[in-house]
């Protein structure tokens, strides 16, 4: 694409227009090592509780409060940070954000009581939990529509890898430098990153031109978006006027507004769904071991194959979504991971069962990484980041609950059929909810792959 002169081009025409090139590139490696870094900043606690507890005196059960005020930090950040981001910019919130968590895990090292470490973990819930919305925001926003799920998708499996970075540090950080180690590796983190936000984490050029289409950042952006090509002249974006009303009444209109409540509340029923699933499952540990019978060793390799099917099934979904769209992937993943589910409990405790858990763990972590694609899909460019922070608030509000289904299904002595069919229903419901969404009129499309829009 080349240019004689200024003139005026749609910024969505232009961004579709580009190739997929090293400025993409940077981008979607930022967000999802930045992704990957929060990952592990928020279930640090959990890896190192029991030596925790040992340290401050106090019972394993009482570090609960922490976690707790953590939940609560999370849900308080998911409703208020995403709105900045879309006024003042996804950058900088991120560079904030980042430093929040650095400083709260530095305050961290110097507690010695259980009081100031909650508070801490307060904080940093706070401000992570709204990292994975405005990073997949931000990641698909950059990228030419025909790949902006594919990117979202990958930007959340940078979870993973701070999953996996955690095991890593209980394997050979924590019983030579103990708890305090592992903060130590989550202030680390985010101090490496600062600077690369800051120097190399670009502005969506959707965002800039949503925002102020003079602002002069735009030439400066849209240069490194076209390295190859040269001799360019300033590209004109076309805007759409601005609504004459405030911006918390655009905000709220474009979120809630006539035809866009049902698929709002459709994507949250989705986000619900599958985060119910994600916390009621924090008891399939106990239930292998309990109530199926499993050895630890065993529950162990559970884990280690529900966490690299889990990582390749959020690494290719977008790639599916991108050619199949959402409608047919999403749908099919949700429902064949509450069929998985289920045959988890059909087949326990044989060799069936570790096949099921790698179906199901492949399908349900895909389901959940393709929840940020599909919201940032649903909404315009000035409310993106509210529109898909609010739908991990939405979940996070009912999953608080969902803890109590492990404590029910213990007490009321279920088997690992029942158990597992009831855990395969939100993951059923979660498919369900897609496909509903995805017939309505207006619902969000993408751009497939050599075969027009679907």
């Amino acid at each position: 694409m080349t240019d004689t002169g200024a003139r005026p081009i749609d910024v969505d025409t232009f961004l579709d227009g580009l190739k997929f090139n090293r400025f993409h590139l940077i981008v979607l490696i930022l967000c999802t090592a930045l992704a990957a870094i929060d990952g592990y900043e928020l279930y640090v606690v959990g890896w190192v509780l029991p030596v925790l507890a040992k340290d401050f005196g106090v019972p394993t059960t009482a570090i609960t409060s922490a976690l707790v005020a953590q939940q609560v930090g999370m849900l308080a950040g998911a409703f208020v940070i995403p709105p900045l981001a879309d006024r003042i910019g996804r950058p900088r919130v991120l560079l904030f954000c980042y430093l929040g968590m650095m400083l709260s895990a530095l305050a961290i090292l110097t507690t010695k009581s259980l009081l100031p470490f909650t508070v801490c973990r307060f904080a940093a819930g706070f401000c992570g939990t709204a990292m994975i919305p405005i990073l997949v925001t931000l990641a698909s926003e950059t990228a030419p529509k025909r790949l902006r799920a594919t990117v979202g998708t990958i930007t959340v499996s940078g979870t993973m890898i701070g999953a996996m970075l955690g095991s890593l540090m209980q394997g050979f950080v924590l019983a030579p430098f103990g708890w305090r180690g592992a903060f130590w590796i989550a202030v680390a983190l985010p101090a490496i990153m600062l600077p690369l936000i800051y120097f190399f984490l670009p502005e969506s050029l959707r965002s800039l031109v949503a925002r102020n289409p003079h602002d002069p950042a735009i030439s400066a952006l849209t240069r490194r978006m076209r390295p190859s090509v040269s001799g360019d002249t300033d590209v004109v974006f076309t805007v759409a006027p601005k609504p004459d009303r405030p911006p918390l009444a655009i905000l709220l209109s474009d979120i809630f507004g006539r035809g866009q409540l049902l698929r709002t509340f459709l994507m949250w029923g989705i986000a619900i769904s599958s985060f119910v699933f994600i916390t009621a499952g924090v008891w399939k540990t106990t239930i292998f071991k309990d109530v199926i019978g499993l050895s630890l060793q065993q529950v162990a390799l559970i884990n280690g194959i529900n966490t690299a099917a889990g990582f390749i099934g959020m690494l290719t979904i977008g790639f599916f979504i991108d050619r199949l769209g959402f409608k047919r992937v999403m749908t099919g993943t949700f429902l064949l991971a509450g069929l998985g589910a289920i045959m988890v409990g059909l087949l326990a405790p044989g060799a069936g069962m570790y096949v099921a858990v790698a179906f199901m763990g492949m399908c349900q972590h895909g389901g959940q990484a393709s929840i940020p694609a599909l919201a940032a899909a649903l909404y315009p460019t000035r409310s993106r980041a509210t529109g898909v922070g609010w739908t991990y608030g939405a979940a996070r509000v009912v999953s608080i609950w969902a803890p109590l289904f492990g404590t029910f299904v213990l007490s009321e002595g279920f088997g690992a059929v029942g158990i597992f069919a009831m855990l395969g229903v939100p993951l059923l419901c979660g498919g369900l909810f897609t496909f509903w969404l995805m017939s309505l009129k207006g619902a969000p499309q993408v751009i497939t792959v050599g075969h027009g829009r679907g």
